[in-house]
């Protein structure tokens, strides 16, 4: 289901690396397998609106008809997480769906527990929580790797 859909997906897994792998896979094996997957590593970025806004275009703008792939969430400012979501609603908004950018985020955190805490934005918590794939346990993971193989190679298909 995941890979089919273009709704905004929240990944949250043990390591950074095991989020973008499982990223990469998801876009791969998705509808959008033929465009761009553009990786964007949030902390590293400005946190001046203007700034942020001439960016983001550009991301979006690169990943046309793919997927941009926001790792370290967790990590936005709340000045960020405004800015970002607002920018992230009128950049989809002005795109058609075939050149519209599917956002998948990554976490290694629990977002809801931060929202909890007040200090992750409840809004943008589910404008990227459209759907939720959480992968914590090492050894589900290895026990079920059988199982989840085949799921992936059947979206790869469709």
């Amino acid at each position: 289901m995941a890979a089919r859909s273009d709704a905004p997906l929240l990944i949250t897994a043990d390591t950074r690396h095991e989020v973008e792998r499982l990223a990469r896979r998801i876009h791969e094996a998705g509808p959008r397998a033929s465009g761009p997957f553009v990786p964007v590593r949030v902390r590293a970025w400005p946190t001046t609106a203007r700034t942020i806004k001439k960016r983001w275009s550009a991301v979006f703008d690169a990943a046309t008809g793919g997927s941009v792939f926001l790792t370290g969430v967790e990590d936005m400012s709340p000045a960020f997480q405004d800015v970002f979501l607002d920018l992230i609603d009128d950049l989809q908004r002005a795109r058609t769906p075939s050149t519209a950018a599917r956002v998948i985020s990554g976490t290694t955190v629990s977002l809801l527990d931060r929202v909890t805490a007040g200090t992750f934005s409840e809004r943008l918590f589910y404008r990227l929580n459209f759907i939720h794939l959480v992968v914590r346990d090492r050894a589900f993971r290895t026990a079920n790797r059988s199982a989840v193989a085949p799921l992936l190679a059947t979206a790869r298909a469709q």
